[in-house]
């Protein structure tokens, strides 16, 4: 209840308190958090644009993707609703869509070729290999493409055949620099037949029931094949893109593995809730890293060939803090996030030392968001750092929230960030490296470990779990390899002149531990724990001495940094 109160203030106090109660007023009101204005608007309804559904966006599905082609070309793609031609062998469970790839011109916003792909389901289905190429899943089938390059030629989205595999895709994942493919498929189950019941049926009662086969008592304990491959994009002109493979594994459920073309991270858990990171090169060798101070096991990630973040908590669960480190087994800076989110996605430019993250931001206080409600959204945030210093270089904010990510891109040297807002697309221009920042972009490139072409093999995917035994080359199954035969649905099909419509499926409750796919699975959490990478520790094996703390981090004379306000 108000207190009554004698005010005795003067008329002049009183104007300048209506003017500090408007300044407040205006400093929480949604338009100046919108963030800084961009540099580019380009409006999306004349590119053919349609509204998506909020309940698939906040699902996990694919409906958008927006990419750099080179700094001066994006290449937009989404769903759309148009009449659908009905296809013969489709199988029941199928979720056809239409979507559309249009790509564009920078700064004019000129579209200067488009396509449509007819897709199968709702997961991911678009990834960029830089230099201008991209790698396109259609069901069970990958090809890459280069618009530009075939833009010439009047072919901009010709599809080269990549790889093409019998298993149902889980996962699709690169290194920071996309020259390591990592493919995780799970065996398709066979279908079942229904024994015959009730009226109609071909037994009687008197009839002897025939036996029953009982089910598997041993079900495969690692039912995803893992299954790596060395990408590389020959010298000039063209679109080709080579591939070689270099290796199996096997894991419980698809999740992120920190890997690169030169080696893997593995985790240490050194007890009492310190973490140590190691670094296993295919050659054999280890190299000892920083450790990191977390009441959870961390989930590492490499945005660079010789840098990666961590995630970590800071009592309880929540992965509310995240770590940089380098391979000088430094720890460079850490951070805190104050907001409850979910769905972290990257997008990475290591020749400038800059990498993006999105996280969706929710009102719980609890970081581990599970199936998402509008109400539940507090909003998509799109941060861009620098790495070696953690500085906040942009951060805006994402319109629609779209779950799977890829709503937003950064430029391959770093310099511009593009997003989906509403209605249209905005981009915005980055400030240029300081001297000090390019010295340690430089410094970072020569920290990357030596090259390699060995075999690459996760020696600790035997410690995963006691059920996730090591693979062998006489029991493990063979891994996809490249096929000869195009993609089932070349780009360019006429499907106008289909008679009849499909309806939107619901989309499937989203699975955590599934990143990409044929089903409608969220960007995931960092890392699951069942990630092959991810050693456990022995008990019964001694604990090794527990490692210093960072020279970079916790040094009198270089305080950690705070979480720096957007410029």
């Amino acid at each position: 209840m108000p207190v009554p109160a004698t005010t005795l203030a003067t008329t002049r106090l009183r104007h300048c308190s209506s003017l500090l109660a408007l300044f407040f007023l205006l400093a929480s009101s949604p338009l100046l958090a919108r963030g800084p204005d961009p540099s580019l608007r380009i409006p999306l309804e004349p590119l053919g644009f349609q509204p998506l559904s909020t309940q698939f966006l906040l699902a996990g599905s694919s409906m958008l993707t927006l990419h750099y082609v080179d700094d001066q070309h994006l290449l937009l793609t989404f769903s759309t609703h148009r009449l659908m031609k009905r296809l013969p062998d489709d199988p029941p469970d199928d979720q056809d869509r239409h979507v559309d790839a249009v790509l564009l011109e920078l700064p004019s916003g000129r579209i200067l070729a488009r396509t449509e792909w007819r897709l199968h389901d709702h997961g991911q289905y678009l990834w960029s290999l830089g230099h201008g190429r991209f790698l396109l899943r259609i069901r069970d089938t990958l090809t890459t493409f280069a618009p530009l390059a075939n833009l010439p030629a009047g072919q901009p989205f010709r599809e080269r055949p990549l790889i093409g595999t019998d298993r149902r895709i889980g996962a699709v994942m690169f290194s920071p620099d996309a020259d390591l493919l990592i493919l995780q498929t799970i065996a398709r189950k066979p279908p079942s037949t229904p024994t015959p019941t009730g009226f109609g049926s071909a037994s009687t009662p008197s009839a002897p029931s025939p036996p029953t086969q009982s089910p598997n008592p041993d079900p495969d304990p690692s039912p995803v094949l893992i299954s790596l491959f060395r990408l590389s994009i020959p010298p000039g002109p063209g679109d080709q893109v080579g591939l070689r493979a270099a290796g199996v594994a096997r894991s419980r459920t698809p999740g992120r593995i920190p890997a690169t073309a030169d080696g893997y991270l593995a985790i240490i858990d050194q007890g009492r809730q310190s973490w140590a990171f190691d670094f296993n090169s295919y050659t054999g060798k280890t190299k000892q890293l920083s450790p990191f101070d977390s009441t959870c096991r961390p989930s590492p990630m490499f945005v660079s060939r010789s840098e990666f973040i961590a995630f970590g908590c800071h009592g309880g669960n929540s992965m509310q803090v995240i770590g940089a480190f380098n391979m000088l087994g430094e720890q460079m800076w850490q951070q805190n996030f104050l907001e409850a989110y979910t769905a972290p996605s990257f997008v990475y430019a290591p020749s400038s030392g800059r990498f993006a993250l999105s996280r969706i931001l929710g009102h719980s206080g609890d970081s581990g968001l599970g199936a998402l409600a509008p109400e539940q959204i507090g909003g998509q945030n799109v941060t861009v750092y620098q790495t070696d210093s953690g500085r906040q270089v942009l951060r805006v904010d994402c319109q629609p929230v779209q779950r799977a990510g890829q709503n937003f891109t950064l430029s391959p040297n770093g310099m511009s960030l593009a997003i989906v807002r509403a209605d249209a697309i905005e981009v915005y221009g980055l400030p240029p490296l300081s001297p000090k920042e390019l010295a340690a972009v430089k410094e970072a490139q020569t920290m990357a470990p030596e090259t390699n072409d060995h075999p690459i093999q996760f020696s600790a995917i035997s410690t995963t779990s006691p059920s996730a035994p090591e693979s062998t080359p006489d029991s493990a199954p063979k891994p996809p390899v490249p096929s000869p035969a195009p993609a089932a649905d070349q780009p360019g099909s006429d499907n106008s002149s289909a008679a009849t419509g499909s309806t939107s499926p619901s989309p499937a409750k989203p699975n955590p531990n599934e990143s990409t796919g044929s089903a409608p699975a969220p960007a995931p959490h960092p890392p699951a724990a069942e990630d092959p990478a991810h050693p456990q520790e022995d008990p019964a094996q001694p604990q090794e001495e527990r490692r210093k703390p960072p020279t970079l981090y916790n040094s009198p004379s270089d305080p950690p940094p705070t979480t720096s306000q957007p410029k």
